[in-house]
């Protein structure tokens, strides 16, 4: 009978705080479409935001600096960072000795628990200078801030890629090697495939992760408003500029709704993104 009790108690407390969590999910979404409804509910709305103009001074707060700064900086921190965490998983999960693998894993999820800002500051002494003697300008840049964020990356999805092969059944590999595979063809044809959607998994977290992260890019990018002239220009990111303005526009001003028509797009990628991941698991 207690132990009945105790299931009824234990089940509806964890009712009672998924419940929560989806309260406070709908009511951030809703308090953040709120905010930015007099942004949207202007007569050319989508027109004025994609405009390539962010001067507050002249009403105009287009966001398509900080929406291409984000594309680019993501995207090419993530090509640079994919082929390292996959061969940082291949190689703790295809090359280390069993014995070792559990210490390796451990040492990536220590890693992942390195605050932003000393991934930043680490940008400020050391990319930033490389990135000026490359492009001879004052190095504050997209490269360097996707050279930061990849670097920030590297050790969570290392650690998801590691885990995700891993979980391939090992019989899998014996059997491939049983028929005469070499390793080379058992990793392309069987431990990819075979842990195919885990992966995929992997990156979409980091997608997120790379959509999401504030501190280290803001250090490192140099906050540029206008659209960027390259990849050795400075810019910033929708996360970059919501930290910076932030403070300059308190709630119930123009700027303040365009800020909530930034942190919407944020919210609408980050739920597209839980899309993907639950399509690649097979859920509807």
């Amino acid at each position: 009978m207690r132990d009945q009790q105790r299931e009824k108690v234990i089940q509806s407390v964890t009712w009672g705080l998924g419940g929560i969590f989806v309260l406070l999910g709908f009511g951030l979404m809703a308090m953040v479409l709120v905010g930015a409804w007099p942004t949207l509910a202007e007569p050319h709305a989508l027109a004025r935001l994609l405009s390539p103009t962010w001067d507050p001074m002249r009403d105009q707060w287009g966001l398509l600096p900080f929406l291409l700064g984000t594309a680019v900086v993501t995207c090419l921190a993530l090509a640079i960072v994919v082929p390292l965490a996959l061969a940082t998983g291949i190689s703790i999960s295809r090359m280390l000795p069993w014995s070792l693998r559990p210490q390796a894993v451990r040492l990536l999820a220590a890693l992942t628990a390195i605050p932003s800002v000393v991934f930043g500051w680490w940008g400020l002494e050391t990319v930033v200078p490389a990135v000026r003697i490359l492009g001879g300008q004052a190095g504050f840049s997209l490269l360097a801030a996707a050279i930061v964020l990849a670097l920030m990356l590297w050790p969570t999805l290392g650690f998801l890629f590691a885990e995700a092969l891993m979980k391939v059944p090992r019989s899998y590999v014996e059997a491939s090697a049983a028929l005469g595979a070499s390793d080379d063809q058992t990793l392309v044809r069987i431990l990819i495939p075979s842990a195919w959607p885990q992966l995929m998994n992997a990156f979409l977290v980091a997608v997120a992760r790379g959509l999401g992260e504030t501190v280290a890019v803001q250090m490192v990018i140099g906050g540029q408003v206008a659209m960027p002239a390259g990849l050795l220009s400075p810019g910033a990111t929708l996360t970059t500029q919501l930290l910076t303005d932030a403070t300059l526009f308190p709630p119930g001003t123009r700027g303040h709704a365009a800020l909530d028509a930034m942190a919407l797009a944020l919210l609408a990628a980050m739920g597209l993104l839980v899309r993907l991941s639950a399509r690649w698991q097979g859920q509807p």
